[in-house]
């Protein structure tokens, strides 16, 4: 049941945000009483942390999946841009936890140094195995990489180009990759 409760409240995050959605909908939803919620989870701001806790659990996963991979490294880097996650996190979300999750902000920082750091590491080992050149300045192709990993949660951008997240950072990749890779 904790899990559904989880679920439900993920739905209802990516439809309404951190703050709007409610324990009622959530009751309603899986026509459980609010009493059953409580059984599992002290209070809303609870479920939040649940829901922050496995979606940064899986990306990690993912990443640390990715890592492992028996492929080239350009396909290790962009098996973490596009790493999976158990819940979608919507941009305007991301916005929300910065100004009233702190903790589950920090968490998502922690997230996003780890995954950066798994990239340098892997760019640093596409430079000496002669993959990429060696006067790319890692920092900005790493901030690069991190930030093509969100377009895919840019809703407006993908609807108004008529583009699928895959497609989107399959293109962004391209782009980069063809601008590093040695001929």
């Amino acid at each position: 049941m904790r899990e559904n409760i989880v679920d439900t409240a993920a739905q209802l995050i990516a439809k309404y945000g951190l703050k709007k959605f409610t324990l009622d909908e959530i009751a309603s939803e899986l026509q459980i009483s609010k009493k059953t919620i409580y059984q599992h989870f002290q209070s809303k701001n609870e479920i939040v942390h649940a829901y922050f806790s496995s979606y940064i659990e899986s990306d990690k996963k993912s990443t640390e999946e990715a890592l492992t991979m028996n492929c080239s490294v350009p396909e290790k880097i962009h098996a973490i841009v596009y790493s999976t996650h158990h819940y979608i996190l919507p941009i305007s979300v991301l916005e929300e936890t910065k100004q009233f999750y702190p903790d589950e902000w920090a968490s998502i920082e922690e997230l996003r140094q780890f995954k950066l750091d798994a990239t340098q590491g892997l760019l640093k080992q596409g430079i000496n195995l002669g993959v990429f050149r060696s006067d790319i300045n890692l920092s900005v192709l790493s901030k690069m990489l991190e930030k093509i990993s969100r377009m895919f949660m840019d809703y407006d951008f993908l609807l108004e180009n008529r583009l699928k997240p895959r497609e989107a950072i399959d293109e962004a990749l391209k782009i980069i990759f063809d601008g590093i890779l040695r001929s």
